[in-house]
């Protein structure tokens, strides 16, 4: 990965972890599959602010989604054909990916699965 697009990677995974979101960055290599999106997080979709495993609020459990980032700089090229079949194989198993070229657009991807505010660590 270019810098410009390893430091986006970086500032986009500093703004999900924020919003509670678990997330890592993938190294490809020899040995790793191809066209796995760049930042693999699991993010909790419940609209309740408190993304503890079990909501103070409701008392039900919260759910986790496996979302995919594919990051692109703003000028950078789409993705690879075989990026593309990975992020259809992954969307065929319910989970999701979003290309981001952007903090914005990885936020406003989040906000779009109901993920808006940072979690209350507090009891």
């Amino acid at each position: 990965m270019s810098q410009p697009e390893s430091k986006l990677s970086r500032d986009i995974m500093t703004a999900l972890r924020a919003r509670g979101v678990f997330c890592f960055k993938v190294h490809g290599g020899p040995t790793m599959m191809a066209g796995l999106p760049d930042i693999i997080a699991c993010v909790p979709t419940s609209e309740c602010p408190c993304q503890r495993a079990t909501c103070r609020h409701t008392n039900r459990k919260h759910r986790g989604l496996f979302v995919g980032f594919e990051t692109k700089t703003p000028s950078g090229k789409e993705p690879t054909p075989i990026q593309h079949r990975v992020h259809f194989k992954i969307g065929q198993a319910y989970g999701r990916v979003f290309v981001v070229r952007s903090v914005q657009d990885a936020v406003a991807a989040l906000r779009g699965m109901g993920v808006t505010t940072p979690p209350d660590n507090t009891d």
